[in-house]
């Protein structure tokens, strides 16, 4: 077992104190928003053991890439509207950009790799998000429900894909009918407190979904999102492929995030991942994700056997063996481990 040192990324949304509180270390001051447990080269994970040695050693020197990220993440104020592509699309848009000869670091760079990013998002307290786009019904009341007679009237004559493509482009909406609003709603009010965007009327044509310690979202390519608030456990493909929107000092390309998004998604969208007990401790969330996350809620002995290439534990409270509250370690394929402690731990394989 191999204890990890994260990479920490002090965006602008992240919380003070969450993360450092969690670590149980003293806030500095700066945004604390993700710390990253994996091998992507944007943000790549230590050996904690290597820490006094001359020059720390990468988790990927000793295990190769990961095929995720497990990150600790924690929102002091929303994100920004976004998606992810798919890895074909992140194939052709990479390539397009390493044609066009932008460099990988460079702030209006859109394909940081070659990869998809489906992402599950955990809470591990109270933890809000704005996750795919509402059937039109639902739309409509959402409108109804804010006094929002324009956006309604567009939805009504256009659909609700058509109505967001009209707000995401935003060039005419301030000061307009379409904007104008008489009784924001929660996720519109949290957007506007942070942006003052009319872009914000969007959040009445998506699902607004509150999660309760424990409950979890997942994001296929092409789900429009934008986290809200709160601590999380995110666990994604291991690639760094952002389309942004709105609601953000970072880089915006519309077209791109059209050809991306799914404006129009209103099945599945928005809906907890079901969870399986699979054992008096052990809960595992089914969905259709590339990796497998299960919670251990523990008293006692923990001993797990990894069976998958890579696995990687996170304490997300309590204690267990070396294991403290927002620690992490790499468990190799066919490693077994045996810890000691009440805790509750996450296990994410792939």
């Amino acid at each position: 077992m191999l204890r990890l040192r994260g990479a920490v990324q002090h965006y602008a949304w992240g919380d003070r104190f969450a993360l450092p509180e969690m670590l149980d270390i003293t806030a500095d001051g700066r945004p604390w928003a993700e710390i990253w447990y994996g091998t992507h080269p944007r943000g790549p994970a230590h050996i904690d053991d290597s820490v006094h040695l001359p020059a720390p050693t990468y988790l990927s020197d000793e295990v190769g890439d990961l095929p995720f990220i497990v990150k600790l993440l924690a929102a002091a104020q929303p994100l920004s509207l976004q998606t992810h592509p798919s890895t074909a699309q992140a194939v052709r848009g990479f390539a397009r950009e390493q044609a066009a000869g932008i460099p990988l670091d460079a702030a209006h760079r859109v394909y940081a790799d070659e990869r998809a990013k489906p992402e599950m998002v955990i809470a591990l307290d109270s933890f809000e998000a704005l996750c795919g786009f509402a059937s039109r019904e639902v739309a409509l009341q959402q409108c109804a429900d804010a006094g929002a007679t324009g956006l309604a009237a567009l939805v009504t004559q256009h659909g609700v894909a058509h109505a967001a493509r009209t707000v995401l482009m935003g060039s005419v909406l301030a000061g307009t009918e379409l904007a104008r609003v008489a009784t924001p709603s929660p996720a519109m009010t949290q957007l506007m407190e942070h942006h003052d965007d009319p872009r914000a009327v969007v959040a009445l044509l998506m699902h607004h979904v509150r999660l309760h310690p424990g409950e979890a979202l997942f994001l296929d390519s092409g789900t429009v999102h934008a986290y809200l608030h709160g601590v999380a456990l995110e666990v994604q493909g291991s690639s760094d492929n952002v389309m942004r929107a709105a609601f953000t000092d970072k880089h915006v390309d519309l077209d791109e995030f059209f050809a991306i998004a799914r404006l129009d998604d209103a099945t599945s969208a928005g809906a907890l991942v079901p969870t399986e007990r699979v054992s008096p401790t052990t809960t595992a969330y089914r969905c259709n994700a590339p990796f497998s996350v299960m919670r251990h809620e523990l008293n006692g002995t923990f001993a797990l056997t990894a069976t998958s290439q890579h696995t990687i534990v996170v304490c997300t409270s309590g204690s267990v063996g070396p294991l403290t509250r927002g620690a992490a370690a790499y468990v190799a394929a066919g490693e077994s481990i045996a810890l000691e402690g009440t805790a509750t731990l996450y296990t994410v394989s792939a």
